[in-house]
């Protein structure tokens, strides 16, 4: 099998079902000095906000379109892409005290659907006596070979009428289609995912420690088909703190027509369940009217305006991303203390490299669109 092929390849990752064993608390970063601190909430607040039993179900589904671009060994493959990231979840307070709320978080369904079109391969941007394009050109030439005989009349054919055919997009597209080789190959590397296929999180239980002025700083695995990775339940800890309704509105004492900032990695949770990493950001929120939803009255509440940018550095790659122009509507109950439906859009531009592949590695560039709906309702109040 010729260099490319192997630099194709997407990993494959299976597991087996498992004993867990609950004992096991994975410490966060939070614990560390070094961390940046979170402000303090008052005990008072945090009691009343999650007494111990309240418990609610929370959905989400995120919907991003866009092109993702794909550059390995000097071909690049370009594909038009849809994703549709499903997330559902229970969360149940268990305990409340000392400035520690501890969280049971039930993973009930996470799937992602990806959808692709307009598969197209060109050469990437080098000039044409640039060796790169040679070395490029015979590894795809060399994928063909076997397939169609005559693959190398058809290296000079190109490279005799490229000026005609702007970086020999419509002649490798033509030559993929005719060998059987899927463009899509290219933009499907597990290490440069967009967005994390949530997958694996699918039917798992964990429980957070989420500790005043720190956020969450233990997480531990109680439950699931799978044992999940020490590494992802780290990056799902990250992405999952359940505070996002005191964070989105923490003063409901707030008169309507009010507006203020909250920070938007705290509230990115209604968006997408980000990978970990670093992250800030901001959105700016107004309290427009009370309306009726879900039988009750609610706060409606305007995202005006957000942005939000995301990075991270891992063995297996390096991603950072910006979320720009974030907008929406946010129903807040004002008896549950719950975001119960949340709706919006947003830009993205990510730029990902893999660190595992040669020469200049795996770069995605996209210019996305993005669509997000989240819903949560409480199931119960408290055990007394």
């Amino acid at each position: 099998m010729r260099l490319l092929l192997c630099c194709l390849i997407s990993l494959i990752v299976s597991s087996s079902t498992f004993a867990i064993d609950p004992s096991e608390w994975l410490s966060m970063g939070a614990e560390k000095p070094s961390s940046p601190s979170r402000s303090k909430i008052d005990a008072r607040e945090l009691l009343r906000r999650y007494p111990v039993g309240k418990s609610w179900a929370a959905s989400k589904v995120l919907r991003i379109r866009g092109l993702a671009v794909n550059e390995n060994w000097g071909i690049e493959g370009r594909t038009n892409v849809v994703y549709t990231n499903r997330y559902s979840s229970k969360t149940s307070v268990l305990s409340n005290e000392f400035g520690d709320v501890t969280f049971q978080i039930q993973v009930l369904e996470a799937s992602q659907q990806r959808i692709t079109s307009e598969k197209r391969l060109r050469v990437a941007d080098f000039s044409e006596a640039s060796p790169i394009l040679k070395i490029g050109m015979e590894q795809l030439l060399d994928v063909t070979r076997t397939a169609l005989p005559p693959a190398d009349v058809a290296y000079k054919l190109i490279v005799t009428y490229g000026k005609v055919d702007p970086r020999y997009e419509k002649a490798l597209t033509r030559l993929a289609e005719a060998s059987g080789f899927d463009v899509e190959r290219l933009t499907q590397i597990d290490e440069a995912q967009l967005v994390e296929d949530p997958a694996q999180y699918s039917g798992c239980t964990f429980e957070v420690v989420w500790s005043n002025g720190l956020g969450i700083t233990r997480v531990r695995q109680t439950d699931g088909p799978v044992t999940v990775k020490l590494d992802d339940i780290r990056r799902w800890a990250e992405a999952a703190d359940p505070l996002l309704d005191y964070y989105v509105m923490d003063n409901v004492d707030r008169p309507v027509g009010d507006t203020w900032v909250i920070d938007a990695k705290n509230a990115s949770g209604m968006m997408v369940h980000q990978q970990g990493g670093q992250s800030e950001g901001s959105m700016k929120m107004k309290y427009l009217r009370d309306e009726d939803y879900d039988s009750q009255t609610c706060r409606q509440l305007a995202i005006q305006s957000g942005d939000l940018t995301m990075s991270l550095d891992q063995n297996a790659k390096k991603y950072d991303a910006k979320i720009r122009g974030i907008q929406g509507r946010v129903f807040y109950g004002k008896q549950d203390y719950l975001v119960l439906q949340a709706n919006g859009t947003c830009d993205i531009q990510a730029n990902v490299k893999s660190k595992n592949h040669l020469l200049f590695g795996t770069k995605w560039q996209r210019d996305v669109q993005t669509d997000f709906r989240y819903e949560a309702k409480l199931i119960s109040k408290n055990d007394r």
